[in-house]
């Protein structure tokens, strides 16, 4: 993904989504059953086999978290850009780890 797009999504995304202890791919109602997934517990394997607008999703999620969790206010593009590149690095390298090691480690 181009770094230009990648901060357009991220600013598009953070603009309005919910920041969650858990996200879920798909709104669940009774006719669909969902996909759920455990911050703490899902792993880099798991990102890096989502199809893409899942793995977007999944990556701008996080960086929503992480910037809740740190009470960051300021989006700032390009240090979000980078920060993506180094989780996707590390989840390629360590694809046992949890995402949110991944993103703790790429929003130091």
């Amino acid at each position: 993904m181009k770094p230009i797009k990648t901060a357009f999504v991220i600013a598009s995304a953070l603009a309005i989504l919910p920041i969650n202890s858990a996200f879920a791919e798909e709104e669940k109602t009774d006719e669909t059953p969902g996909v759920q997934y455990q911050i703490d517990k899902t792993t880099c394997r798991e990102l890096l086999q989502m199809s893409g607008e899942s793995r977007d999703f999944s990556m701008i999620f996080m960086h929503g978290f992480m910037s809740g969790k740190k009470n960051e206010l300021l989006f700032d593009a390009p240090t979000l850009t980078a920060a993506t590149d180094v989780a996707v690095d590390y989840c390629i390298n360590n694809p046992d780890s949890t995402l949110l090691s991944a993103f703790e480690k790429a929003r130091k």
